[in-house]
């Protein structure tokens, strides 16, 4: 990777870069590939505190009627509900086509990518210029890993509405995994733009910085995503990442004490000195480690073994610039 090398992660360690996710849903990590799938919906009401359940509702229901009835189910998770209230809707009336985004929505959310996308192409056809069909269409293409597909209706999204920021975001992942980090860059700041508040943002900012080799810059991401109180693990676990990139080993070793505790932050700290192939300090760690939580030894004794082994044999011997 361009400014970026990537590091030779030993077992058990977690000092991979870690993209974030939408905040709508829950956060995962991903040791294999570090990006999560933004699967993020738009919000929904909930229903009017004087109905408290479908009894209370009108016994001619109306399509406006199942519609808002679909609304408060899908806030609330229930997806099948959601969806068999939508479908009442249309049958009443078929040519609802904000019914008919919600419906493919329902899809997209339960992961159905392939119902999703029908339904989207149907609203689309309804209306060339709803511009959330299309993000839709790209968001069920990105969890289908169809990258190209997902970037050409993202794309198209954002033009038919600029302020899309789910689109922008979900770009930055696709330009993120195809190592254009500028392009990345570029739309997670579009995205920022118009949804300041999102901590993940900041994050997956940062993490493009730091693929991009500016390190720097990535630092002053991760710590603005702390101050929106995103998956602080997450964020102190990447500042830890970039920490030591700039040599500034006891910062990193703090950050990924604040990440997890004590004995997984030398674990960590081992990892990215083995990786470097300092492995004197890669033994110091691990040892550290093992001293402060013997339970730990399970985890952190086949690194330490690894970097005496790599000690011994002279292997990839550390020079400080």
């Amino acid at each position: 990777m361009t400014g970026l090398k990537p590091f030779r992660l030993c077992l058990f360690c977690t000092v991979a870069l870690i993209f974030g996710i939408g905040s709508l849903t829950g956060c995962s990590g991903n040791k294999k590939d570090p990006r999560d799938s933004i699967r993020t919906y738009h919000q929904l009401p909930s229903l009017p505190d004087e109905i408290k359940a479908e009894k209370d509702l009108p016994k001619e229901m109306t399509s406006d009627d199942y519609e808002r009835l679909g609304d408060a189910y899908l806030s609330k998770g229930n997806l099948h509900m959601a969806f068999l209230k939508y479908d009442k809707a249309l049958q009443i009336s078929p040519g609802n086509t904000r019914v008919l985004y919600k419906k493919g929505l329902t899809f997209l959310i339960a992961n159905k990518n392939k119902e999703a996308i029908k339904e989207f192409r149907v609203l689309i056809k309804k209306d060339p210029k709803y511009a959330l069909a299309y993000e839709g269409m790209g968001q069920s293409f990105f969890q289908m890993k169809k990258h190209d597909e997902a970037r050409r209706y993202l794309q198209k999204a954002i033009k038919l509405n600029p302020e899309l920021w789910r689109a922008h975001a979900f770009l930055g992942v696709l330009y993120d995994q195809q190592k254009k980090y500028a392009l990345a860059i570029q739309e997670y700041d579009q995205a920022i733009q118009l949804r300041p508040e999102e901590g993940f943002l900041y994050n997956n900012l940062g993490v493009s910085y730091s693929f991009a080799g500016k390190y720097k810059e990535a630092i002053i991401a991760f710590y603005k995503a702390l101050q929106r109180n995103y998956s602080a693990n997450r964020v102190y676990n990447n500042l830890g990442v970039v920490l030591s990139k700039l040599d500034r080993y006891e910062e990193a070793l703090d950050a990924f004490r604040k990440a997890g505790n004590e004995a997984q932050a030398y674990n960590n700290l081992g990892c990215i000195y083995m990786g470097q192939g300092d492995f004197e300090q890669a033994v110091s760690c691990f040892e550290k480690a093992i001293d402060i939580n013997p339970a730990f030894y399970v985890k952190a004794n086949e690194n330490l073994e690894r970097a005496r082994m790599a000690l011994i044999k002279g292997e990839h011997v550390y020079e400080k610039k």
